[in-house]
């Protein structure tokens, strides 16, 4: 076993001996029993079945150990068995597709290490770890790897492990990360009070809805990935005539990335299913009506919506967004329109003004696809001027001039981090030359966009990219903005930027203020 810790967390790592033991700072563990909140299992299941998990919890110094302040525990389940991985190599010798391993060979893993004592090991463990942690409240149970297809054989003795592990809990249980063997093998009608589910699911799982709907007074978190249209049963009961509502929830997320067209049939009248959501990321929104905004106007702080037709004309419909409307939403992210599907907007400015009714007092925006219109989008960003509470600004797929960059930043008083595809310097104004470019910039700007620290570049949807256009447009900046110290761009060019950067710092129009722009080298802990 290797345990690591920082403060408030430990992390216990279970190798059933397949490496060596560190034990160079378990001496501290007592002296940290009383600061621990959060404790991680990285757990071999070969070491619960086997009973090494519970011997290496039985001795010092883990002996009599107890975490008082430990309310969550994280189970990363993880599987490696010599004998087993060497016969199925074995088996594999002559394959062209080395050792793969199947279904079938995953669940013959039964006779390689579980013997008649592992269920009372799994249940010793178990036993032992709710001792450790007195109020646990929630609990993750993850497959990763090996052990992920080891579950999805359906094989029993990582099923009743995942049993005996949920059971260390019996409310307020947290599942994350589940896949539809997880719901298909395992009995999850005894699992209730959760509190968050996280469900990536490759096809719609009816065992899924129904444990959502089971929980639905207790659930904060919802995160789903589905692949099916028809969510209906999210906010209509099991019973006839019956709705559903989550007085807890505070997070709801709803993604797929095929192109969920509502049904028609799916409108839910005089129904509050979410009255106290935060958190809302639909993409796209899968119902007809306004179902899922409604109550909620006050206490939504978060949304992230993909803005395609029907989603577009569902809300102009029901007027979900007016200027006043919710007061406390501070962070609008916005999806745009899938190529394959019909543009719901005429006109950029059209569009910028949809995107603003949404966000009127937004402090974070982030808006896609102004690059998909032809005309220019100058006039919309200069509606922007008038929604001066943003302080972070994505513009992910467009690409701005030096002076649009300008003209943006002095409308935004408060903006600190601006995101856009690499910049030009564009047209110079008439009579100045590029040699001039620095000192005119001092001179007619200097100084502005007190709060602005620093601009993103995006090079993922650009190509030829003049990296040395970007550093001239960079230093101009900073020239005219004196909290500006941050010039982001892609990890993979980083160096090459930099050294870019360094050597126009050293030209003469930037070299009388080399140290302040220095700081632009400097990248560690600022982002």
């Amino acid at each position: 076993m290797i345990a690591d810790h920082v403060a408030g967390s430990i992390r216990l790592k279970f190798d059933n001996g397949y490496s060596e033991e560190d034990k160079s700072s378990e001496h501290l563990l007592p002296l940290l029993w009383y600061r621990i909140s959060y404790t991680r299992f990285e757990l071999d299941i070969g070491s619960v079945f086997s009973g090494k998990a519970l011997q290496l919890l039985s001795h010092a110094p883990y002996e009599g150990c107890s975490f008082p302040l430990v309310r969550k525990l994280v189970f990363d389940l993880t599987f490696y068995d010599e004998s087993f991985y060497r016969s199925v190599e074995a088996d594999d010798s002559d394959s062209d597709y080395g050792s793969d391993f199947d279904g079938d060979e995953y669940t013959s893993w039964n006779r390689n290490i579980y013997t008649s004592d592992s269920a009372a090991n799994m249940a010793a463990f178990a036993k032992r770890v709710k001792q450790m942690v007195p109020i646990v409240s929630e609990i993750d149970v993850t497959p990763v790897g090996d052990a992920e297809k080891l579950f999805e054989s359906g094989n029993t003795t990582i099923i009743d492990l995942c049993k005996q592990l949920f059971g260390i809990v019996k409310k307020h249980t947290v599942i994350t990360r589940g896949s539809d063997p997880m719901v298909l093998h395992m009995d999850m009608k005894p699992i209730r009070d959760l509190v968050r589910i996280e469900y990536f699911m490759d096809r719609y799982c009816t065992d899924v809805m129904s444990l959502i709907t089971r929980n639905a007074r207790t659930l904060q978190h919802l995160d789903i990935n589905v692949s099916n249209a028809d969510m209906t049963g999210l906010v209509r009961g099991a019973r006839s005539g019956g709705y559903l509502k989550y007085p807890q929830m505070h997070t709801l997320k709803i993604f797929s990335i095929y192109d969920l067209v509502p049904s028609q049939k799916a409108v839910f009248r005089n129904i509050v299913p979410f009255p106290r959501l935060v958190r809302m990321s639909v993409s796209p929104y899968p119902y007809a009506d306004d179902v899922l905004f409604r109550g909620n106007a006050g206490t939504l702080e978060y949304l992230e919506v993909a803005l395609v037709p029907e989603t577009v004309s569902m809300l102009k419909k029901y007027r979900v967004f007016t200027p006043t409307s919710h007061p406390n939403l501070q962070c609008v992210k916005i999806h745009g329109t899938p190529s394959r599907m019909p543009n719901p907007f005429a006109t950029v400015s059209e569009y910028m003004q949809f995107v603003l009714t949404i966000a009127p007092g937004a402090s974070v925006l982030l808006i896609p696809d102004l690059i998909k219109y032809p005309e220019c989008h100058t006039p919309a960003l200069s509606m922007l001027k008038d929604h001066g509470r943003i302080q972070i600004l994505s513009l992910s797929d467009t690409c701005l001039s030096l002076w649009e960059a300008i003209s943006l930043i002095k409308s935004l008083p408060l903006l600190s981090d601006l995101y856009t595809l690499p910049s030009t310097i564009g047209e110079l104004p008439q009579g100045v030359s590029m040699a001039m470019l620095p000192e005119y910039i001092r001179r007619t700007f200097a100084p502005m966009g007190k709060r602005l620290r620093c601009w993103h570049v995006n090079p993922e949807k650009s190509t030829d990219i003049n990296y040395a256009d970007v550093a001239t447009c960079m230093l101009l900046l900073a020239l005219a903005c004196p909290n500006f110290d941050y010039a982001a761009v892609d990890y993979n060019n980083r160096k090459t930027f930099m050294r870019i950067l360094e050597e126009k710092i050293a030209e003469p129009g930037f070299s009388q203020d080399a140290p302040r722009l220095r700081r632009l080298l400097v990248d560690e802990g600022k982002v």
